[in-house]
């Protein structure tokens, strides 16, 4: 018996449309390109923030300069330097420049970093300072230099009312312009002497900070044209190391007596032997020079030597006495005041201040009495003329030659700056 015919049946299969295998296929291969490509998006986002970060919090400079009645405290609590810092940081820039006198443009400059003062600079010259860090061990300083260059700058003019104002009209600076009129000082009287048309050239350093000028350095040589006479000066320094100015044939410009001993000031009353007096009210010779300067003016040695008078003598008012050699001897009249220390005995070098002008004993008013005295007897100052003192010879006077050729030759160039040379240092910041 047979049972019931089994029947083979076959599950038909539904073909995948090929738009659906293309899709399959792509994201099977491009997937891990885009998760790769993902990846690295995510990374360079994060360096990216991680740089912008750093930019955010990298160094911060606050800066401040000095004016008149500051100290460095008070300048670092405007900077927001923490109370219990700022003792600390005055105490060690203490330890390398007077803080008693902070002087008006002196800087601080503090540098924070994330919020954290790192560094605090004081700087109190155009070429250096002092550098205060934080270390683990509290604040450490040191000295800093900025690079600096040395220049040779040429500059010259014409003098219309006086050596100062034509040499600020030229743009000089005025340290430069009154070590000229000292330079000179044995030969002209830049007061009396001068002439309208008159004429000077100067060479001297000037010292470049990043290509600006910050200060000027020494006069390396000179010249004036006075009433039609020529004088010049060279700086040199001989073997033994002293430096000094001569004249074209290598004599010292230095001589025993200068021919003023005030620097601002106007003659008065010359010398003569016969002068009407204000006061007495009658004739009576006239032996010395009277400078009129205002009250307070200091007054210079006009030579080396020794007091030999310090102190009240009847019409003279407070009066100086100093014997130079055993030719010469000059007095000093109608003083305000004498310096502190100018007695009798006292050695005094010349061009030192010994007074101040003033109106004391027979006077109607502020000048200065000035008088000289050779051996013994009243001579006109203005005809004073002593011989130099010293002569260079030898290899000195060979070397100097040599040099006073190079020296005017660049005088003869006109307001330019004619050399560069000597760095100075680096920067230790």
């Amino acid at each position: 018996m047979t049972g019931p015919a089994r029947v083979k049946t076959q599950k038909a299969h539904t073909p995948i449309h090929p738009a659906i295998k293309t899709v399959f296929v792509l994201t099977i291969v491009f997937t891990p390109i885009f998760l790769f490509f993902l990846i690295i998006s995510d990374a360079f986002s994060i360096k990216k923030g991680f740089y912008a970060g750093r930019v955010l919090t990298g160094p911060l400079t606050s800066k401040r300069e000095a004016k008149k009645g500051d100290t460095l405290s008070s300048i670092l609590n405007e900077l927001k330097v923490p109370e219990q810092d700022i003792g600390l940081v005055v105490k060690e820039i203490s330890s390398f420049h007077d803080l008693r006198n902070v002087s008006v443009g002196d800087s601080v400059r503090v540098t924070r970093i994330s919020g954290d003062i790192k560094k605090i600079d004081y700087q109190n010259d155009a070429l250096s300072g002092v550098s205060v860090f934080r270390a683990d061990t509290g604040w450490v300083s040191e000295k800093f230099e900025i690079p600096s260059v040395v220049g040779q700058t040429v500059a010259n003019g014409v003098i219309e009312t006086s050596l100062y104002e034509a040499g600020i009209s030229a743009g000089i600076d005025p340290k430069i312009v009154m070590e000229l009129s000292d330079i000179f000082a044995w030969d002209v009287d830049f007061a009396t002497d001068i002439r309208k048309g008159d004429t000077f050239s100067i060479l001297y350093e000037t010292v470049y900070a990043d290509d600006t000028p910050v200060r000027s350095g020494n006069i390396l040589g000179a010249e004036v044209v006075n009433d039609g006479e020529r004088y010049v000066a060279v700086y040199y320094k001989d073997k033994s190391g002293r430096a000094d100015y001569y004249d074209l044939d290598g004599r010292t410009l230095r001589r025993s007596l200068l021919k003023s001993p005030l620097r601002y000031r106007r003659i008065s009353s010359y010398f003569t032997g016969r002068r009407f007096h204000p006061i007495l009210k009658r004739y009576r010779p006239h032996h010395g020079i009277d400078y009129a300067a205002p009250s307070g003016t200091p007054v210079e040695a006009a030579g080396e030597g020794r007091v030999a008078f310090s102190g009240w003598k009847s019409g003279y008012g407070n009066f100086i006495l100093v014997n130079h050699n055993s030719i010469y001897a000059t007095g000093y009249g109608h003083l305000r005041g004498i310096k502190k220390g100018i007695r009798p005995g006292r050695h005094v070098s010349q061009g030192e201040v010994i007074g101040y002008v003033g109106s004391t004993g027979i006077s109607t008013g502020p000048h200065l009495h000035y008088e000289v005295r050779k051996r013994g007897s009243l001579v006109n100052p203005l005809s004073i003329k002593a011989e130099p003192r010293k002569k260079l010879g030898g290899n000195d006077l060979m070397a100097f030659m040599a040099l006073k050729e190079g020296v005017l030759a660049r005088l003869s160039q006109k307001n330019t700056v004619v050399a560069m040379k000597e760095d100075r240092g680096a920067a230790t910041r």
